[in-house]
């Protein structure tokens, strides 16, 4: 589309990380500016649309980071270690923290992904097992479908075409075409430690093509 290969050359003149698009990655009919400043800093808001009609910003994470340093040092924002892989269409999503902890077990992901998302994100601690995979296609498909912005799996995923098909943000440290046991073992809404930091239920999570950061509270540039 010409329209969006024009607005991406006018991200890169200006500098900024963050143009207007919708869950489709399709660029939206106006653009909105942040500033009345110099053409030099302006930007422009990359917002996602849940399958429940609302939006939320998705924030550079390079942008919150160098907005936020006194957060950086008191441990209230944190950057999680790199080691994860990018899957699905939405780069960058953001939303208020769901933690699931199972082990080769995906009984209680499901049973969450079956609930409303309204735009959170379910961070699931796997034990960083790569012997089976806890998310696959139909999961992904049902967590787009609940309005859920993204999977975070200290773990494997499987039917990596089908998730990379799906409109929404997921995480994970690999794939492995082995599914997982169904016996319903493990804790919700529990702290769980992945990529060397300590993740509560209800803090925010913000990811993008830079990382992903954990917050205690929602954030904004």
């Amino acid at each position: 589309m010409q329209v969006l290969s024009n607005s991406l050359k006018l991200a890169r003149v200006v500098g900024t990380r963050m143009i207007l698009l919708n869950s489709n990655n399709q660029l939206l009919s106006s653009l909105t500016q942040f500033s009345s400043s110099p053409l030099s800093s302006l930007q422009f808001q990359l917002r996602t649309k849940s399958s429940s009609g609302r939006h939320r910003a998705a924030i550079a994470t390079a942008d919150v980071c160098d907005s936020n340093a006194a957060l950086l040092v008191n441990g209230d924002l944190r950057a999680l270690d790199p080691i994860f892989k990018i899957y699905g269409q939405r780069l960058a999503f953001s939303g208020p923290i769901v933690t699931v902890k199972v082990f080769e077990d995906n009984v209680l992901v499901r049973q969450l992904l079956e609930t409303e998302g309204n735009g959170r994100v379910l961070v699931i601690d796997g034990g960083g097992s790569t012997r089976c995979a806890v998310v696959g296609g139909n999961l992904a498909q049902w967590a787009h479908d609940m309005a859920w912005a993204g999977i975070i799996v200290n773990g494997c995923i499987r039917d990596v075409d089908e998730i990379n098909a799906c409109d929404i943000g997921v995480r994970a440290l690999g794939s492995n075409p082995l599914k997982s046991n169904k016996k319903a073992v493990g804790d919700k809404h529990v702290p769980v430690r992945i990529a060397g930091t300590l993740i509560h239920d209800g803090e925010w999570l913000y990811a993008d093509s830079d990382g992903i950061l954990i917050s205690k509270t929602e954030l904004s540039v």
